[in-house]
């Protein structure tokens, strides 16, 4: 049980929720950073492996689609020739809302891939995170060249360049072959879409590619997920325990001991509704942790704990780097909204993926819903008010909606022009509600793993693995190898 735990932890996502709690960010963006954290410790890869990998630069510019903007800048990328013969499949596997790693290139299907189709390996880096820095990303006016479509042209840019090497212009016969999971996986399909001569085949992995402001599908599916693989009485608990929370909030006694039995600290004005809804997302965010990265034995097991408890442990700061609620000098949360947008300004992943949700994408997860046990304490608009409070007075509500406009407009949302893409999804993971669910077409199939959380096909726990995933795996390896005309791969 203990090594199923660790290996659900494993699983990518690139992607954060803009929560701002240590774990809140684990969501949406930041499970690559997450995964390359705990690869080590698990022994799915051979360290040695990392010899075979390759840090380098490419130069940029600033602005793809203005001519009169002649700055450029250094992007880094990583290669992994290991398996390369003339005539193989160039593999990229797309870097998202974090810092690239080369680990990246030394294990999962990717690997397995390139090892079976004499494969080269790359990995890139997305502006703005990580060493690929532009500009300074904590002076908002510098952030204006942070955009997907920006990354995409970066990622022709690259792909361009590698065809050119003298190792690869002869090899006319190779394809190339985009991988990326959660923001990254919209980023392979969104390729394809946008440069269908350069891309010859991808996998969506978790790609939650509808954009949308409020996603309180999110939550719902948290709550399915616990009401299907917890215990019986579980969703009832998880109830009983977050209607105690909004009772106590109701009274200047129940805030009282609701700071004693929470460790909130003192100086925290309670009253203050933003306040109340960080505790809120402080105490959401177990559950969305174990619906993304767990399976069902993992959910069952913190039902268990949740069973005679009045209160929901919170979740400690994971990643030096990372904002927190907890304030070790004082030995307290401290659920100060503005004390956290102080915090968040001065970490650039933060700064550059909440940006990129205010600008492109919302993503943003309430709780504007009937239909889960944590109440509706995590409205949309306290996102909103982060983008205020993040990047100023323009940031607004009618910005957001603009850009989720635009970035559906841009890509088709749900129904992508798209072919010899394979669209992923478990369907425990809550980001599936964005995702392609249905085959787009014959040439652009969804696939759906029962009981399987964020991006799990990518990356592997080998024996733990249930016949499902399995099979799953078998077949994206089956499309992919049949769309690049490598070789004669069956599914068993």
């Amino acid at each position: 049980m203990a090594n199923e735990v660790r290996i659900s932890k494993l699983i990518c996502t690139v992607l954060y929720l803009v929560h701002v709690n240590g774990y809140v960010f684990y969501g949406f963006g930041n499970g690559y950073r997450y995964l390359t954290k705990q690869l080590s410790n698990a022994g799915l890869f051979d360290a040695s492996a990392l010899s075979s990998v390759e840090a380098k630069w490419i130069e940029q510019p600033l602005d793809h689609f203005d001519e009169n903007e002649t700055r450029t800048w250094k992007m880094r990328y990583f290669e992994n020739l290991e398996f390369w013969q003339p005539n193989g499949t160039i593999y990229l596997f797309i870097g998202g809302e974090g810092e690239a790693s080369p680990v990246w290139l030394t294990m999962g299907i990717l690997y397995e891939l390139a090892n079976e189709t004499n494969g080269a390996i790359f990995g890139s880096e997305h502006r703005y995170y990580g060493k690929s820095m532009p500009l300074n990303n904590l002076v908002t006016d510098n952030l204006k060249f942070l955009s997907s479509r920006q990354a995409l042209a970066d990622l022709e840019t690259l792909l361009k360049y590698v065809r050119s090497l003298p190792k690869f212009e002869k090899s006319t016969d190779s394809k190339v072959v985009l991988i990326g999971g959660s923001y990254p996986g919209n980023l392979a399909a969104w390729m394809k879409l946008l440069y269908p001569n350069l891309i010859d085949a991808a996998i969506a992995s978790s790609a939650p590619v509808l954009a949308k402001k409020d996603f309180f599908e999110y939550l719902e599916t948290v709550a399915d997920d616990y009401e299907q693989h917890g215990t019986p009485e579980c969703y009832d608990n998880i109830a009983r325990i977050f209607q105690r929370y909004e009772k106590l909030f109701s009274s200047a006694e129940g805030i009282k001991l609701l700071k004693e039995e929470e460790k909130i600290c003192e100086d925290n004005d309670m009253t203050k509704l933003e306040n109340k809804q960080l505790f809120f997302m402080d105490k959401t965010s177990p559950f969305m942790i174990r619906a993304q990265y767990g399976n069902p034995a993992y959910i069952q097991t913190h039902c268990k704990k949740l069973a005679n408890s009045s209160r929901v442990a919170s979740l400690q700061q994971f990643f030096d780097d990372e904002p927190s609620f907890w304030r070790e000098e004082t030995e307290c949360f401290d659920y100060d909204f503005y004390n956290m947008i102080d915090e968040v300004k001065e970490i650039d992943w933060a700064v550059s993926w909440i940006y990129q949700t205010c600008t492109e994408f919302g993503y943003y997860q309430s709780t504007n819903s009937d239909a889960h046990p944590f109440t509706r304490n995590i409205p949309a608009d306290l996102y909103y008010k982060m983008c205020l409070g993040m990047f100023g007075h323009e940031f607004n509500e009618e910005r957001i909606n603009a850009g989720v406009l635009n970035t559906n407009k841009l890509y088709n949302g749900l129904t992508p022009n798209v072919t010899h893409v394979v669209f992923v999804n478990g369907d425990m993971d809550p980001w599936h509600r964005l995702g392609v669910l249905e085959d787009v077409s014959y040439e652009a199939p969804a696939k759906i793993i029962p009981a399987a959380s964020h991006c799990r096909d990518l990356f592997s726990n080998r024996k733990g693995d249930p016949e499902e995933l399995k099979e799953a795996r078998k077949y994206i390896k089956y499309l992919i190898e049949k769309w690049t005309g490598f070789g004669e791969y069956t599914v068993d």
